[in-house]
């Protein structure tokens, strides 16, 4: 079973993971994966959690975070 991206960005695929936590309330968080030489990495738990008054904001935020890590990671590789 594969699943869809909710984002890509700089080759690494995005993945919200968004849930309900009070009535209006919902929170995001998100996990990597990146196709490389080494094969299929992925990183869970990557960013957030991220809380706001709708889903669509909660996702909009993590996908936000995440890209700002990626580009991180990617300035400062290990």
């Amino acid at each position: 079973m594969s699943r869809v991206p909710d984002a890509v960005y700089k080759g690494y695929e995005i993945f919200t993971i968004v849930v309900p936590v009070s009535e209006n309330l919902w929170s995001a968080t998100s996990e990597i994966e990146v196709h490389g030489a080494q094969g299929e990495e992925i990183s869970q738990g990557f960013a957030g959690p991220f809380e706001a008054h709708s889903s669509d904001e909660a996702k909009a935020l993590v996908i936000a975070d995440t890209k700002q890590k990626i580009d991180d990671l990617l300035a400062q590789p290990i």
